[in-house]
């Protein structure tokens, strides 16, 4: 996919959380199938439960930025983008988060896909105190395959990105409506420690929310 390179503020997240131990895996081509059939089993009972809070018009924290573009398309107007909450389990994390695109230039009924914004719905989280980055929990691959086989590794994160537990998913024939928000959630592990707060990348290419904070079960925060 073609995409304009994201903001540095946005790339500097992403090389740190590139460096951290990356959780939120499944199983793998080289796992056995009992290993495979529990890390398959453990994604769907999240997909199940992905979270109890009602946040759809929560704020915690809120940018705007430029429209990029990702399929040579001239999109114009703005993205806003609002982190609603991440919300912690007794094993699962699910970050909210809503996408608003506001193009008066466009008609209407315009509308305009990830591959459209050049963006990835891939979230990541990062524990900065801990050096430990969450990824989406997906029912095939694996985000990191413990093999040498680098093509095999590939094609493991690939199935991992296209089976992802995240809402919205498509990259292509869903699209954003012109003065639209559409609500999002991603499902991802539960992360060590219960740190206080984290980093919330939303999607790649889009802005890097920090210091998000964490609410627990009891609904209380840590």
């Amino acid at each position: 996919m073609s995409a304009r390179t994201a903001r540095a503020r946005t790339t500097a997240a992403l090389a740190l959380a590139g460096t951290l131990l990356l959780a939120g895996c499944t199983g793998s081509p080289s796992d056995d199938e009992a290993g495979a059939t529990g890390e398959a089993a453990t994604a769907e009972q999240a997909a199940a439960d992905p979270g109890t809070a009602t946040v759809a018009d929560q704020v915690m924290a809120e940018q705007k930025i430029a429209t990029p573009h990702g399929g040579g398309d001239a999109w114009g107007g703005e993205l806003t983008v609002t982190l609603r909450s991440v919300e912690v389990g007794a094993e699962n994390m699910t970050v909210r988060w809503a996408l608003r695109w506001d193009d008066d230039e466009s008609p209407a009924d315009a509308g305009a896909s990830y591959y459209d914004l050049g963006v990835v719905p891939a979230t990541t989280v990062t524990d900065r105190t801990a050096l430990k980055a969450y990824k989406p929990y997906c029912t095939e691959g694996a985000w990191q395959l413990d093999s040498d086989d680098a093509a095999q590794a590939s094609l493991a994160q690939l199935r991992c990105r296209e089976s992802m537990l995240v809402s919205p998913l498509e990259n292509i024939t869903f699209k954003f409506p012109n003065h639209g928000t559409i609500e999002a959630s991603a499902v991802l592990p539960a992360p060590d420690g219960e740190p206080a707060t984290v980093d919330v990348l939303p999607a790649e290419g889009l802005p890097l929310f920090t210091d998000a904070t964490v609410t627990y079960g009891d609904g209380a925060a840590q």
